[in-house]
């Protein structure tokens, strides 16, 4: 009797023994689901460090992967405990100044984890992961403490374990050609957003919210299938209370609900810092010629053709190399004066030219503001640098200056957005994407603009450049289709052509762009693969405009079921069929019940545009 007493009471204590270290287990698991329960993300203490993997629906995206700062005068070896959570959760809409879509949804639910070394000086690390139905995000924060007031973070080790070899769409600069080759195959490095085929899933990995004090993030090869961040170049300093940038996990059924859903980054980032935001236009632009009379020949066609900017790029203040050109300066050729009056009495703006070398010779604030009292709308930031934490409070500097300045901004060369155009809203495009300005023979063939118009188009808007009557261009329906495909406030059209080709031709077929705004109050992207076809269809007001591209010849069926009720007009501008350079044109009555089929050569595309009204 005693010895199945003591065989009980043995039973017990084991039972509560597993009960208490169950308990233990799951104190230190956080999991948090968006609020469609699609997307989840869950942390856990593994041997004391912080892990953490994400789910969409029920398939496991990425596992297990640590996270750590490597802070100079560390141990490399750090133990955590959680010391407390706390929860959250929103559900809302906002606004855009400008934007793909009238309002954007900003739903989800969060939990930070308070995190306390177990040992030496007990030093504290919050863990924020939030949960959307278009991603899941997680950042680091340095809270306010004695052992930390001021640091230097040598290394920012936050993994993607995936869990096979997947396809990757790699680049690891902001306009090189995209290749597709698998994790094991791509380069040591590449850069955000990156954009990955997870079995019947398209992942992407970015960046979100202010790099105002931070350097930007690469993603280093680091073990099989895994990838981890680095900084492009150099160490952070900073001062506690900080947090990190967002580290970004997009998971989609189709590449094409990713581009819908660039947003998220957005609502990754602080709202707008501009009280008046009535002087910021979006627009069209075409770029001029460095003379006065070039540039009033293209104002007189931006008047006539709904455009809202003329363009003066580098050299309009001197050779654009030379650390002695003065942006506050104007070659003889120009009677800067003249242009911007004549360009207000058009009701066309104009916007100029500076690069990183004159705006960091020069006196910024004064240069903006002596822009500001020329009459001058906008300008275009060159030769940006997007390498080190010193690096971006340069650029943020820079744009802060303009806004104060009511100048719009588009930035060139290499910098992607993180959704920085919420918190400074006349920040309206900016390159980072390989172009138009690269021949398709040199670099840019239509299956790499199949796939940037994917993978690059994940981070916001893009500065294509596209061109109509340059040589270059192959198929001029599918330079009209770019337009609609690639999404940019700031959209600069003709980059490589100038009014005078234009004189006594017609192209009728350019009403396309002629009322083809460039912000929308929704947008879709109707189907499409990665490097082969894409459709998307974009509404203004009671207007729909639909762009097609693709690579191979082939037929596609676009359906309207996008369309309101009620009868439309719909504006086909298709390829001729014995010369891509010309377009024809057909109109027909549509509803929501039909559907258009775009027949195309390799490499062309086709433009509609749909009115409630009719169309002449």
């Amino acid at each position: 009797m005693t010895s199945k007493l003591e065989q009980l009471l043995l039973l017990m204590l084991c039972l509560l023994s597993w009960s208490l270290a169950t308990k233990t287990v799951s104190a230190a698991e956080v999991l948090v689901q968006s609020p469609s329960k699609n997307h989840s993300i869950r942390f856990n203490l593994i041997d004391g460090v912080p892990h953490y993997s994400v789910s969409y629906q029920d398939t496991v995206i990425l596992a297990d992967s640590r996270l750590s700062l490597d802070i100079d005068g560390d141990p490399r070896a750090k133990q955590f405990m959680v010391a407390g959570k706390r929860s959250a959760s929103h559900r809302g809409n906002w606004v855009p100044v400008v934007g793909s879509k009238a309002s954007y949804p900003d739903a989800y639910d969060e939990q930070v984890v308070e995190l306390r070394e177990a040992s030496g000086m007990k030093r504290r690390l919050d863990l924020t992961f939030r949960a959307y139905d278009e991603g899941v995000a997680f950042r680091y924060t340095l809270p306010e403490q004695a052992g930390l007031a001021d640091f230097t973070i040598k290394s920012e080790n936050s993994e993607f374990q995936f869990t096979d070899d997947h396809n990757v769409y790699w680049d690891d600069y902001p306009q090189a050609k995209y290749s597709k080759v698998r994790l094991s195959e791509m380069g040591d490095r590449g850069i955000r957003p990156l954009l990955v085929e997870c079995g019947a899933q398209f992942v992407a990995i970015a960046e979100a919210g202010s790099l105002e004090h931070y350097a930007p993030m690469m993603l280093n090869r680091s073990g099989e299938n895994r990838l981890v961040t680095r900084f492009r170049r150099g160490t952070v300093s900073g001062t506690s209370p900080m947090s990190t940038p967002w580290r970004v996990v997009m998971v989609a059924d189709t590449p094409g609900t990713l581009v819908e859903n660039h947003y998220l980054l957005q609502n990754l980032s602080p709202p707008s810092v501009l009280g008046d935001t009535s002087w910021i236009r979006p627009g069209k632009v075409w770029r001029s010629s460095l003379t006065t009379a070039g540039a009033k020949a293209i104002i007189d066609y931006a008047a006539a053709n709904n455009y809202q900017y003329v363009h003066y790029d580098a050299g309009w203040y001197g050779p654009e190399r030379d650390p002695k050109s003065n942006p506050l300066t104007v070659i003889d050729g120009i009677d800067m004066a003249e242009v911007i009056r004549y360009g207000e009495e058009h009701g066309i703006g104009l916007i100029c030219y500076i690069n990183k070398i004159a705006m960091s010779g020069y006196d910024l604030d004064k240069t903006f503001q002596t822009y500001k009292e020329w009459g001058i709308r906008g300008v275009k930031m060159g030769f940006v640098d997007w390498q080190s934490q010193a690096d971006m409070e340069f650029l943020y500097s820079a744009i802060q200056k303009a806004g104060e300045n009511q100048l719009v901004v588009d930035i060139h060369d290499n910098f992607r957005l993180t959704g920085i155009e919420r918190t400074y809203p006349h920040l309206l495009t900016v390159e980072g994407i390989l172009g138009n300005e690269e021949h398709a023979e040199k670099g840019n063939p239509p299956q790499n603009v199949l796939t940037t118009s994917f993978a690059r188009m994940i981070a916001g808007a893009g500065d294509y450049t596209p061109c109509y009557l340059n040589g270059r261009v192959v198929s001029r329906s599918f330079q009209l289709a770019l337009g609609v495909v690639f999404y940019s406030p700031l959209q600069y059209l003709h980059w490589y052509d100038q009014a005078n080709q234009y004189a006594g031709k017609s192209f009728p077929e350019l009403e396309f762009w002629k009322e083809m705004p460039t912000t929308w109050d929704d947008s879709k992207v109707l189907h499409g693969a990665i490097g082969s076809y894409m459709t998307v269809a974009r509404k203004s007001g009671d207007r729909w405009f639909v762009g097609t591209i693709v690579n191979e010849a082939r037929s596609l069926d676009i359906p309207l079921d996008f369309l309101g009720p009620g009868t439309y007009t719909a504006k086909i501008y298709a390829e001729d069929p014995k010369d891509k350079k010309l377009v024809r044109i057909e109109s027909r009555e549509v509803t929501s019940s039909d559907t258009l089929t775009a027949t195309m050569s390799a490499g062309s595309g086709q433009a509609i545009w749909i009115s409630a009204n009719p169309i002449d």
